[in-house]
């Protein structure tokens, strides 16, 4: 086979090739190939949003269980420290009693003993 030969037999190739795409493409209809995508990226798109939701749903529960958890904590936590504050507000109450009754009884005592100094002067 000559270099020429070669050349006809690639373009009748070609020419074949070239005549199977034309009569493919006549074949299908460009508008039913779109109608066709458009349907099937629609129902990808509701297949997507299902899953969207489906999981939007489930981490709304999370979060709201673990906002009900630091909720209940935190109230646990106030609760505790209020009794605690309580308590300590009740020992400083009568500390300052005490005190007041100690500092009224060495006053009286300070004044009785002024009270005899001078009778004795």
């Amino acid at each position: 086979m000559t270099t020429e030969d070669k050349k006809a037999k690639m373009l009748g190739k070609i020419n074949e090739i070239k005549s199977n795409i034309e009569t493919f493409i006549s074949d299908v209809n460009v508008n039913d190939i779109k109608k066709s995508f458009k349907g099937m990226m629609k129902e990808a798109q509701k297949d997507f949003n299902k899953l969207v939701d489906q999981d939007l749903s489930v981490m709304k529960k999370k979060l709201q269980k673990e906002k009900d958890d630091v909720e209940k904590k935190a109230q646990k936590f106030l609760n505790d420290h209020k009794k605690e504050i309580h308590s300590l507000q009740v020992k400083l109450e009568k500390l300052v009693k005490k005190t007041a009754q100690v500092q009224n009884s060495s006053k009286k005592k300070t004044v009785k003993k002024a009270k005899k100094s001078i009778k004795k002067a």
